[in-house]
C-alpha cells in the first residue's frame, strides 16, 4: 500500500511539474493560479496544497530537483570532472523545456546565483585549483569558470538545433582543462 501511495504521490508532483511547465510558457509565475493549475493537471486543490503552499513553493521545488541532481552528481563522480559535466548536460538537454525557462530568467531572476553558488559546485572546483601556485586568485578562477560555463550552457540550450550534449560536454572540458 505505501509503494502505491509514493507512486501517486510521485505522480501527483510529476504532472502539477510539467502543467506549471507549460504555463510558464504562457505566462510568469506571479499570474500563474493555484485554481488554473490544478485544472489543467485535473489534480484537486486539496491535493495540490497537501504538497504545496503556493506555485512558488512548486517553483522552488523544481529548482531544487536540478540542484539536488548536480549536487548528488558531484559527489558520486568527485574524482571524475568530465562524468559530472557530461551527466549535468544530459539531465539538462532530458529536462530542455523547464531549463530554458529557468535560464533565460523568465521565472527566477535568482536561478543563476544558485545554480553558481551551489556549495557542491564550489568545492568541487576550488579543490581542482587548490594546487596551483595562483592560490591567492582562486575567486577570480572560480567566477571565470562557473559564469563562463554557464553561458555557454545558456547558448547551448537556446539553439534550435543543439548539438549533443557529449559534444558541449567534450567543450566545456577542454575550456575548464582541470587536468
Amino acid at each position: 500500500m505505501e509503494e502505491k501511495r509514493d507512486r501517486r504521490v510521485l505522480m501527483t508532483r510529476r504532472m502539477l511539474k510539467e502543467t506549471l511547465t507549460e504555463m510558464l510558457h504562457e505566462t510568469d509565475i506571479y499570474h500563474v493560479s493555484i485554481r488554473e493549475l490544478c485544472q489543467r493537471a485535473d489534480i484537486n486543490r486539496t491535493t495540490f496544497y497537501k504538497h504545496y503552499g503556493s506555485q512558488f513553493d512548486l517553483l522552488s521545488d523544481m529548482e531544487k530537483d536540478l540542484l539536488d541532481f548536480l549536487s548528488r552528481t558531484i559527489t558520486e563522480h568527485a574524482e571524475n570532472p568530465a562524468q559530472i559535466i557530461r551527466s549535468f548536460c544530459e539531465y539538462m538537454e532530458e529536462h530542455l523545456d523547464f531549463v530554458r525557462l529557468i535560464i533565460n530568467n523568465n521565472v527566477d531572476p535568482l536561478f543563476p546565483q544558485k545554480l553558481l553558488n551551489l556549495a557542491a559546485v564550489r568545492e568541487a572546483i576550488l579543490s581542482k585549483t587548490a594546487g596551483r601556485p595562483d592560490s591567492g586568485l582562486h575567486e577570480y578562477v572560480f567566477n571565470y569558470i562557473t559564469y563562463g560555463a554557464y553561458r555557454i550552457l545558456c547558448v547551448w540550450l537556446n539553439k534550435d538545433r543543439r548539438e549533443p550534449p557529449e559534444e558541449i560536454a567534450d567543450l566545456l572540458l577542454s575550456l575548464i582543462q582541470f587536468e
